[in-house]
Parts: C-alpha cells; structure tokens; sequence
C-alpha cells in the first residue's frame, strides 16, 4: 500500500513536469526566440522519464525492469540538459561544439540506459525502504560499470551546475533560490552514486532533487515576473504623467505658434499684395502718362503713333499678366492620351526658326516610349523652357535637346533636357528659380517657371536644375510613362507647393502654412 502511495506521488510529480514541459516547448514554438524555454521544457520531459519509470516501479506494473530502464534513460538525458539550461541560464559563454558532444556522447548512454545495461534489474529485488516516514519498496539492484559511470556523470552535471550558479550569483545575478536547488539536487545525486555501489540502501532521491530544482526555477522566474511587471507599471505611471505635461505643454506650444504664424501670414499677404501692385502699377503708370500725352492737341502723328504703341504694349503686358496669374490659380486638370515627347519637342523648336543666332539640336541616343499626359499642358512645357533658354541666350548660343529613357524611383519613363549656353544662374537665382513672381527680366512676371513645375508634378514627374553663372543651364523633367487612368495619391502623404492640383503660393506663405500645426 505504501508502495502504491510512493507510486502516485511520482505520478503526480511527472503530471507536474509534464505540464511544465509543455508550457516551455510551446512558448519556444509560438515565439522561437528564447532557446532557454525550449531547453527547460526537454529538461522536464527527461525528468518525466525518470519519475515515471520509478513510480510504474512502484506501482508493479508490467515488468519493473523496463520501468527501471526508462528511468535509468531518462537520468542520462536529464543530466546533460541540466548543464545545457545552467549554461544558458547563467549566460556563462560556452561554444556550440562543447553542446554537441555532450549530447553526442550522451544520446548512446541514454540508449544504454534504455536497453536495461545501467543496472542487473533482471530480476528487479524491490526491498522494504523508509521515505517521509513511509515504508516503501524500492528496487536495490547493483549498477554495472557503466551504470556506476553514469551516476559519477549525473553528480559532475550536478556539481557544474552548482559551480556556473554560484559564480552568476557572485558576480551579482539574482538567483539564490536556484543555486540552492541546484545544491539539494547534486546531494540527491551523490546519494544515488553511493545507493547504487552499495553503501547507501534506500530508494533514489534523483527525482526529488529535480522536482526541487525544477521548482527553484519556477518559483525564480514568477518573481522576476512579478518584480517586471512592477517595474513596467511604474515606468507606465512616469509615461502617463509626462504625457499629460506633454499634452499640456503642446497645448501652450501650439497656440503660440497659431499667432505667430498668423503673424506670418499676415506679412506674407502684404508682401505678395506688394509684389502684385507693383507688377500692376508700372504698365498703368507708362499708360497713364502715355493716355495725357494724347490728350494734347499739338501733339505729333510720328509721337502719336509711338504712344498709341506704347499702349498696345502696356495693355499685351497686362493682359499676359492676368493670364498667367488666372493659369497659374487655375487646378490643373490632366485629360491623358499616349503622345510622343518628341513629336512635341520638334513643335517647340519651331520657335528657334529664324533666329539665326541660335543653333538648335535634337538627340535622341535611344528610342523613347511614349506617355500618357496631357498634350497641350506639356507642349506648354516645353515651349516655356525652350523660350527661357533662347531669353537667356541674348547674344546667340547653342540650344540642345536630349531624349533619354529613365528609371526613376523604380518607375519607367522620358527625361527630357534642355541645354543653353547662356549666362546662367547663380545659386541664389537658381534656389528660387521656381519661386512665383520671382524673375530676372524686366519684363517677365516671374510665373511661368512655377506654372510648368506644376504641370510637370501633376503628371507625376519632376522637374531639376542644373546651372552655374557663365557656365550655361540644363533644365532635366522627368515623365513616367503612367497609365490612362494613373493611382491617385495617398492622403496620409499630402503634397507641397509643387504637387499640388491647386496653385502654390509663394514662399513666404508657404513657410508659414508650412509650420503651422496639424490638428488631428
């Protein structure tokens, strides 16, 4: 009976083990990241082995010997996954191939083991034996020279243990309630050693000294849960605190900033009503001094008709102004077809014809593909930057165009440029090339760059430039050949001034807008 009560206890301690053992391979499975949990849950099912065969033993069910044997294989295992864990667990640096033998040279003991070659259970002798004060039978069979190597080999894991545990606890890693498992489990060890040579009578205390171990380990690691999730709630409590004095003082942030950008915008708006009255005012000047002197009776035919010229020229300007302000504040919408680029380049060299100052040249090292875009956008395009580069070569020069194929961005299209040998820009000129209102000619209103880089980012593309003073001006656009009907853009990324549909607004504008902040 008391035989049977020995039985169900390492029953249940197996069913504990197990559980453990499970637990451990399938976080390791569900994860793959920590081989600690992995080699935990295998050291589990070693002792599953141990404290099954014993109590299948006890419980003389079918032969004991077998019993035994499994128990003896599961000792084998166990002990070398014992070093395999403490290795790990004390982050003791160890190579890989000190692991293989290890196991290498176990797997054929544990095989031993299982063949019943540890011990002469054959018969098994179950004798009358104290534990707890209980009375059970246990099997004193003698180990074989290769059973009695295995015990030394179990108590010299057991030591190693202790050892790598003792030395993480000097130098100051938490773990005395392991190392003091480790120390019951290595006396259970070394009293099977002496059981089994014969100085010792009694059943083996190797099962009690893992389930103390294993328990050690347990009990170690629900506390440094415990103390982490502690430590976490408390960094939770600092975060929340600094988020609310954030929140706070984004809140003072951001007010300050909403005067100050309406300050800003409000020069802003003064400085471009500034540039716009004065782009308006001095053609209404030259017109209104031309109309008075008109209104003279002694006045000249040749005069009058140098002044009814000087009208006719003030009023083209006013008009191209108003026209390029309107295309510039007009959304630009895309009717896209397939068109040839160079079909449109040559239409736009058609304005080179009769200026006999300026050699114009088309290259095209390799064919082209066409694009869908809208025709007369870039055909707008291209007669815009062709006419600056004849303005920018005054006194005569050589205006080169190339069509190249390009991978942008992983997307396939046409670069088109424009090469002048004229003076050039300075880096100031250059930065603010696209700048609206911005020009370096008396009588240019300073759009027509920035409505063609709208144009050229409506489809997609990009527009560059390249140029230095004296040294001539290469202006790169970059088409995608797209499709008819192109992806429209995400709004969680929304466009700058030179993607948008809508028309940019100068500079200044657009750095106060742009530090102004989002609200969500």
């Amino acid at each position: 009976m008391h035989s049977l009560a020995a039985a169900g206890f390492l029953f249940a301690l197996a069913i504990a083990h197990a559980s453990v053992a499970v637990h451990g391979i399938a976080s390791y499975a569900r994860r793959r990241v920590d081989l600690d949990l992995l080699v935990f849950g295998l050291l589990n099912v070693a002792i599953v082995l141990i404290d099954g065969g014993l109590a299948t033993a006890y419980a003389r069910i079918g032969d004991p010997a077998r019993a035994l044997a499994a128990s003896d294989a599961g000792r084998v295992t166990a002990s070398i996954l014992l070093v395999h864990f403490t290795l790990r667990y004390t982050g003791l640096a160890h190579p890989r191939a000190l692991l293989v033998v290890l196991h290498g040279v176990a797997a054929p003991l544990a095989i031993a083991g299982a063949m019943g070659l540890l011990g002469l259970y054959d018969p098994a002798h179950l004798r009358p034996a104290t534990l707890l004060g209980l009375v059970v039978d246990h099997a004193d069979a003698p180990t074989t020279v290769l059973g009695g190597i295995v015990a030394t080999t179990c108590v010299a894991s057991a030591l190693v243990s202790v050892l790598a545990l003792a030395g993480a606890f000097a130098r100051g890693r938490r773990g005395s309630l392991v190392l003091a498992g480790a120390v019951v489990l290595g006396g259970a060890a070394a009293y099977d050693v002496f059981r089994g040579s014969g100085v010792a009578h009694g059943p083996p205390l190797s099962p009690y000294g893992y389930a103390v171990f294993v328990h050690a380990v347990m009990m170690t690691l629900v506390s440094r849960s415990g103390k982490l999730r502690q430590k976490l709630e408390r960094q939770a409590s600092e975060l929340d605190t600094r988020s609310r004095d954030l929140a706070g003082w984004y809140d003072e942030l951001r007010a300050a900033q909403d005067e100050l950008v309406r300050k800003e915008q409000l020069a802003a708006i003064g400085e471009l009503s500034a540039v716009i009255a004065h782009e308006v005012r001095n053609p209404l000047a030259i017109i209104t001094n031309a109309v008075a002197t008109l209104r003279r009776r002694e006045i000249a035919a040749d005069d009058r008709e140098t002044l009814l010229g000087i009208l006719d020229e003030e009023a083209s300007r006013l008009n191209r102004l108003v026209g390029d302000l309107l295309r510039y504040a007009r959304p630009v919408n895309i009717e896209r077809q397939l068109i040839s680029m160079r079909d449109l380049v040559v239409r736009g060299l058609a304005l080179v014809e009769g200026n006999d100052e300026i050699t114009a040249e088309l290259s095209e090292p390799a064919p082209v593909e066409k694009i869908w875009g809208d025709a007369n956008l870039l055909r707008q395009v291209v007669e815009n930057l062709i006419t600056n580069a004849m303005q920018a070569m005054s006194g005569g020069g050589i205006l080169t165009v190339i069509l190249v194929p390009l991978e942008e961005d992983g997307a396939l299209g046409v670069e088109l440029q424009i090469q002048d040998t004229g003076e050039g820009m300075d880096t100031q000129v250059r930065s603010r090339a696209l700048d609206p209102f911005f020009t370096t000619r008396p009588s240019g209103t300073g759009l027509g760059l920035a409505i063609v880089a709208r144009i050229i980012d409506a489809h997609g593309g990009r527009l560059r430039i390249k140029s230095a003073a004296g040294a001539g001006t290469v202006m790169h656009v970059f088409l995608p050949i797209a499709t008819e009907v192109p992806p429209k853009r995400p709004r969680s990324d929304p466009p700058d001034h030179a993607t948008s549909s809508l028309p940019p607004m100068p500079i200044e504008i657009r750095k106060a807008m742009g530090a102004r902040p989002r609200r969500s």
